[in-house]
């Protein structure tokens, strides 16, 4: 899971944590009856970009025709480590503007600070 995901991508992730196992009709059709309908190609050509990148594995359906994919990770681990990797990125280029942002904005949350503090906390031991 070392690489970045775009929109579409994460569109097919989405279905498949739903669906489960599902080849690439599945997901197209999924796709369409969400209004989002994408040509069959476009659809396998991202499953297969998944697959490269890590995120999905692949194998031969029964009928040996077509291939069925499946998520190697859950919506949360994949969520955590996006998150993980765009702040990572924010505070090496922007250390100072992410920190006053996240400060500001998180400022009116009593609720939301207190659990950050506390995951710092917990990090730090």
């Amino acid at each position: 899971m070392a690489k970045s995901i775009g929109p579409l991508e994460k569109e097919i992730l989405d279905i498949l944590w739903v669906l489960g196992p599902a080849s690439a009709r599945d997901v197209c059709n999924e796709m369409e009856q969400k209004g989002n309908r994408k040509a069959y190609s476009t659809v396998r050509t991202l499953l297969n970009r998944l697959v490269e990148k890590g995120y999905l594995t692949s194998k031969k359906a029964e009928s040996g025709r077509s291939f069925i994919y499946s998520p190697n990770y859950s919506e949360k681990e994949v969520g955590e480590k996006v998150v993980e990797r765009t702040l990572r990125s924010l505070m090496e280029r922007f250390e100072g503007a992410t920190v006053s942002y996240l400060a500001e904005n998180l400022s009116d949350n009593d609720e939301e600070v207190e659990r950050i503090k506390k995951k710092l906390q917990e990090l730090k031991e």
